[in-house]
């Protein structure tokens, strides 16, 4: 932190003095466009064609033109589904011009008896965090989702699990840690990203701070590297709150089945008259029992953030999140296929209702975050972004049981017990980031720099607890009988360091200015000193491994703005440790890698009423590693492969005023083609081939009645194995969903009905879910 604020402050001066720097004969535009409604208008295109000048407004609705000769030009406006709008602005030398426009919906859309309830509320999908560009969804060679809050304050959602199941192909997951994520394209992800930045590994979240969350398709080492955050079925991103320049907020009172309770506040205001320093306030409480004879979860979270526009071209922006939690969890396992005679969970002899601990064997956890970002207009055609995340997570106590089942009537209870134990990731990042032309050939283009440090520190053990017969009742287990047995075996300290020096740059070329191809490249240099075991002081593990990660992608738009196809070549990577053999030589391993081959179709038609995409992927990944038994010894060997591949599609639609569907379904085969023996031609756990989503809302957009609505939806996840050997099944499920909420301007009431089939189901980790439910929230808007 003190680095990056010595660094900070080194390049302010800097800043300021080429901002009051303004060239005689050029001026600057800047203003703020907004919709009919009087809501910012952002992803807003401004064109000044004689300039050659294009910008896009920000989430805020401003943009920013500098640079721009004096005199007299025509700006240029779009927004899908809104009328374009042509503004002749005359320059002044070394002078700002302040505009204030504001965009009208087509004369199609004018036609509808409610001009808001026509709009596709689910289908905004434009974002400069995906691509790192300021480039549309239809310009964009790559597939990718967002699901965002008007889906998290409709549908009631108070878990992320909830929010990612709106996303096609996606099957939430749940780490014990207490980090939520999904399965993407086949392979797990438990983490995600922080406004395009790498978190801690423990990441307990409350969703009421989330703007939206992105999810990115296919391997994306070229744009985010390689970490735990990104796997080759792709990766997720955190996008949160931000503050705007008015005050507003509102207050939400949630309760609901099995002493749901949860109260949150969302506040933002100006903090002076100018409103160039702005504040928003997103804090909660949370609190559950559980379906379950034992059980709870608890959370807080205080999330402040500040944005001060320095200057017309430096904006500054400061986030903050604070969250605790703690809870109960357990997994579940199978100590020999042999000698258990379920081959699914529904045919277990165990009591869904039934949590085979108590309240005492619980994790309580934390994060702090602390992001910062710079953003400086160096020209029209250049912004300099300057990002830092310090995210840190611990544990103030872990007991985390696995429950194994040993025989039909017989369980085991281990505990796995870390007192206490840190894990954290330092990220400081720079990107240039330029809209500029050759000749007529525009570019869009991402010049980066990446210093990534990760570190954890920990002290552990598992303990064996003791056996018990599932259909008697059962002894107690406790907390401290559970540390006494941890300090009697003895805990296992250690700790890590790695560092990430990373170089990349990613170029969107107009061929034609339908014809559009991204090419893209990073160069990656990892380096660890392995890991501090604390009973020798030393270190063992020691390596630095070398990557590079191309993409290539092409997009070409069959009609303007309306429908593109594209195709696309993508790339991830894993760094590998050294490995040390049974005849004690050395392995030297090289990155793992996951390269994608990827084709589709986007659409964008109806004056943005209906959106969707369509795509067929196939992943290899290789150089992954696999044991084999030579003399009773166990070496390894790096030619082990991996194969899935798949189709996905989504549409998001708004055919009548008031009407909103979402709706997606994909199809995986994830297996192993080159492994060990155990693994060959088995598919990957917790896998399913099949998952589909649809949710459908209407609300009344007149009369008396205007802001009352309901919505519906189900969620349907296929068949998926639940151990490597392929012989015990996570089952299939379908989770239907409904709510009933009245929305009006100054309140809104909302009823949740979810899992109303009263669906058994189990996550990834063999934990049984709630099923039916109930919830009801009150918010009071300001």
């Amino acid at each position: 932190m003190r680095q990056f604020l010595q660094i900070f402050l080194l390049l302010l001066p800097f800043y300021s003095v080429a901002s009051a720097n303004e060239e005689n004969d050029f001026g600057t535009i800047k203003g703020k466009i907004t919709t009919n409604d009087n809501r910012p208008a952002s992803a807003v295109t401004i064109v000044i064609r004689d300039a050659k000048k294009t910008t896009l407004t920000n989430e805020d609705g401003t943009f920013t033109i500098s640079h721009v000769p004096a005199g007299s030009h025509q700006l240029e406006i779009s927004l899908v589904g809104y009328t374009p709008l042509q503004e002749q602005v005359t320059v002044e030398k070394g002078k700002v011009t302040e505009l204030a426009l504001q965009l009208q919906v087509s004369s199609t859309q004018l036609k509808e008896i409610a001009i808001i309830s026509s709009q596709n509320k689910f289908g905004r999908r434009e974002s400069e965090q995906i691509a790192r560009l300021p480039i549309r969804n239809l310009e964009n060679p790559q597939t990718y989702q967002i699901a965002g809050k008007a889906l998290i304050e409709e549908q009631v959602i108070t878990e992320r699990t909830d929010l990612y199941r709106n996303i096609p192909g996606a099957v939430p997951n749940f780490a014990a840690g207490g980090s939520q994520g999904m399965t993407i394209r086949g392979f797990a992800n438990a983490t995600g990203m922080r406004n395009g930045m790498v978190t801690s590994a423990i990441v307990p979240l409350n969703p009421i701070i989330l703007e939206r969350v992105e999810v990115i398709k296919g391997p994306s080492g070229t744009l985010f590297g390689s970490n735990r955050n990104v796997t080759f079925g792709g990766v997720f991103n955190y996008v949160t709150k931000r503050p705007y320049d008015a005050f507003g907020g509102e207050v939400t009172a949630t309760g609901g089945s099995f002493q749901f309770g949860r109260v949150t506040a969302d506040i933002n205001t100006p903090l002076n008259k100018e409103k160039t320093l702005l504040f928003r306030l997103n804090t909660g409480i949370q609190t559950e029992g559980s379906f379950q004879d034992q059980g709870y979860a608890k959370n807080y979270t205080i999330a402040p953030t500040i944005t001060y526009q320095l200057t017309n071209r430096l904006k500054l922006t400061l986030d903050v999140e604070i969250t605790r939690a703690s809870y109960t969890t357990t997994s579940f396992a199978i100590d020999s296929m042999s000698k258990v005679t379920a081959r699914s969970f529904k045919d277990l002899p165990i009591d869904y209702n039934r949590s085979y601990i108590n309240n005492s064997v619980d994790i309580a956890n934390g994060i702090n975050n602390i992001q910062a970002q710079a953003e400086y207009k160096i020209s029209d055609n250049w912004t300099s972004q300057t990002n830092y995340l310090y995210s840190e997570g611990s544990y103030k106590h872990f007991n985390w049981t696995t429950l194994s089942l040993v025989s039909d009537s017989m369980m085991s209870r281990t505990v796995r017990n870390q007192t206490p134990e840190t894990f954290g990731n330092i990220q400081l990042q720079q990107n240039f980031i330029g809209d500029f032309y050759i000749g007529s050939f525009r570019n869009r283009m991402v010049i980066g720099l990446d210093y990534n440090y990760n570190y954890n520190q920990l002290y552990r053990t598992t303990v064996a607890y003791d056996k018990v017969n599932i259909h008697n009742p059962l002894p107690d287990i406790s907390a401290e009988k559970i540390n006494a047995l941890a300090y009697q075996r003895g805990f296992v300290g250690s700790a890590t360091k790695a560092y990430n020096y990373s170089a990349y740059v990613s170029d969107v070329f107009n061929i034609t200015p339908s014809l559009m191809a991204m090419l893209s490249l990073r160069a990656d240099r990892y380096t660890t000193d392995g890991t501090y075991a604390i009973a020798t002081g030393k270190y063992t593990g020691k390596y630095s491994q070398n990557s590079l990660s191309p993409k290539l992608g092409l997009v070409y738009q069959i009609v303007k703005e309306k429908v593109s196809i594209f195709g696309n070549y993508m790339n991830g990577f894993v760094n590998l440790a050294p490995v040390t053999q049974p005849d004690n030589t050395l392995l030297e391993l090289k990155p793992q890698y996951g390269n994608q081959w990827e084709g589709g179709v986007k659409v964008d038609i109806l004056d943005g009423k209906l959106s969707g995409s369509a795509s067929y992927y196939d992943i290899a990944v290789t150089n992954s590693t696999r044991a084999e038994v030579l003399d009773g010894k166990s070496f390894t060997r790096q030619d082990g492969t991996q194969h899935s591949k798949g189709y996905e599609a989504d549409i998001t639609a708004s055919p009548l005023p008031g009407l909103h569907i979402i709706a997606g379904y994909a199809h995986n085969e994830n297996k192993y083609t080159n492994a060990s023996p155990a693994l060959q031609g088995k598919y990957v756990v917790a896998s399913p081939k099949d998952v589909a989503n649809i949710w459908v809302s209407y609300h009344l957009t007149r009369g008396k009645a205007k802001g009352l609505g309901f919505g519906a939806g189900a969620n349907y996840i296929s068949d998926s194995w639940f151990e490597a050997t392929n012989t015990f099944v996570i089952p299939s499920y379908t989770l239907v969903n409904a709510t009933v909420f009245y929305d009006q301007p100054t309140f809104r009431l909302s009823v949740k009905a979810n899992n109303m089939l009263n669906q058994q189901y189990w996550n990834s980790a063999g934990t049984p879910q709630k099923q039916l439910n109930f919830l009801g929230s009150i918010a009071v808007k300001f």
